[in-house]
């Protein structure tokens, strides 16, 4: 489903538009010309699912040459060894998690936790993904004739990174995982790598980008004025108080 120029969502589950398996996140392919890119892989139960979505909207998996990771939690990431595994997408990680991805670390992907919690199914599998690049802030990943800088984003998650595609003015465009969410929304979840310090410091840094759009992990994207709905959750932060959870 095209939903900007050269931004297509090809996956988003019951926590957004029901496009493809429950479990999934937000899964958005790039379309750079030369070559295309997904951000996040969803779940792993339904994948083909995905596929039919990147078909449907015209393209074929032969153009998708790279996947991002946003973090290494199941309904991001578990996906990832299917797409590697069966099209030989070129994986990249933040060099935090990629460990973690690689081993398929139930723990450190706090799998585990939330399998106890109910989260997911005890058979959910997460299989581990080679990741043949790991990057850190600042980093650049072209696709095509698209560039996406790296932003560190640590707070729902360890390693977690966004994807700033900066194209000048009003024309600012933050994939942000599960850092922030329309409304101002953020995900605050009880596992061992979420910290509050860590994501009003995430928060702040990406209220300074001055976003214009926002393509977030779950529920609607916004094509203008994010900044408006980044700057609800940082003033939340500011008064000492937590934003709205999702």
């Amino acid at each position: 489903m095209n939903i900007s120029e050269r931004v297509y969502l090809v996956g988003s589950g019951k926590y957004g538009m029901e496009l493809s398996e429950p479990m999934d996140c937000n899964v958005y392919l790039l379309d750079g010309g030369t070559e295309c890119a997904l951000i996040d892989a969803g779940g792993g139960i339904a994948p083909e699912r995905i596929v039919a979505n990147i078909e449907r909207s015209g393209f074929s998996m032969e153009q998708v040459r790279r996947l991002l990771i946003t973090h290494v939690h199941g309904d991001h990431a578990a996906g990832a060894f299917y797409f590697q595994d069966r099209y030989g997408l070129e994986v990249i990680a933040s060099d935090e998690a990629a460990a973690w991805l690689r081993a398929g670390d139930m723990d450190k992907t706090s799998m585990n936790q939330a399998k106890r919690g109910g989260v997911y199914d005890p058979d959910f599998s997460f299989p581990a993904c080679p990741v043949e690049r790991s990057v850190n802030e600042g980093d650049v990943i072209r696709i095509g004739d698209i560039e996406l800088q790296v932003i560190d984003s640590p707070g729902h998650a360890r390693g977690h990174i966004s994807f700033l595609w900066d194209k000048g003015e009003r024309e600012r465009s933050l994939f942000a995982g599960d850092t922030v969410f329309a409304g101002g929304k953020i995900v605050l979840q009880y596992v061992w790598d979420c910290d509050i310090e860590e994501y009003a410091q995430t928060i702040e840094k990406l209220h300074n980008l001055s976003v214009d759009r926002l393509y977030p992990g779950h529920g609607p994207f916004l094509l203008a004025n994010a900044d408006r709905h980044i700057e609800k959750a940082h003033g939340c932060f500011s008064r000492l108080e937590l934003p709205p959870n999702l």
